[in-house]
């Protein structure tokens, strides 16, 4: 009964680990995103972006995710010392 339980936390690990990696590997690198207050481009501060595009829906210290709905791309704003480094582009699977 103890090696189940072992075998489950492994298999619920991995698809974690899985199903966090994959959009990565769709994403595009873009020089900017469209946001409803502004577009956001490369260099901007973290300020700036939350004035733009609002709170992030999901969010780590230097990376934060935009998802505007189903129809439209996922961003992935990467930033360093405050400031925009990469926006990733993942494009919805329609």
């Amino acid at each position: 009964m103890k090696n189940r339980g072992i075998y489950f936390m492994g298999l619920v690990f991995l698809a974690t680990v899985l199903g966090s990696t994959l959009p990565i590997f769709a994403a595009e690198e873009t020089a900017s995103m469209m946001c409803d207050e502004g577009v956001v481009n490369i260099g901007d501060t973290d300020v700036d972006v939350q004035k733009k595009c609002g709170q992030p829906d999901n969010q780590s210290m230097d990376e934060w995710v935009y998802n505007f709905g189903p129809s439209q791309p996922i961003y992935s704003v990467v930033f360093k010392d405050g400031k925009v480094l990469r926006i990733l582009e993942s494009k919805p699977n329609n």
